[in-house]
């Protein structure tokens, strides 16, 4: 392991050094194709769709419906109704930005992944 990591940040993405590099920096800012951040959203999406439903005492095999609702969410809320493929760049950083709060809010309201689970989006 290198010490380092990425994130998406308001620029694009960053590398982050656990510890400063001999140049000092503590990190750079690197752009990212549209592909690899729509693909960053949907994998995320996906894996918090996997915790809510395991939260929600749930088999793993359920998570493509709460993915499903979370996708329709993610789409109205932040992609002006595209789909993550058609949507506008900048909709698509916002999004990202916003997921941490999209699964906290989702596991804040009881039975609503339940509902997601045994109703459909």
């Amino acid at each position: 392991m290198d010490g380092t990591s990425s994130e998406l940040g308001g620029k694009g993405w960053k590398t982050v050094h656990s510890a400063p590099d001999d140049g000092g920096q503590e990190g750079v800012v690197v752009q990212v194709s549209d592909e690899l951040a729509r693909e960053a959203v949907k994998a995320v999406l996906l894996e918090i769709a996997e915790a809510l439903t395991v939260e929600a005492g749930y088999a793993a095999t359920f998570k493509d419906r709460v993915y499903s609702a979370l996708l329709h969410h993610v789409r109205a809320k932040f992609l002006q109704g595209c789909s993550l493929g058609l949507a506008e760049r900048a909709d698509v950083d916002f999004a990202w930005k916003m997921l941490g709060q999209v699964q906290a809010r989702v596991r804040g309201v009881p039975g609503l992944v339940a509902g997601m689970i045994e109703h459909g989006d």
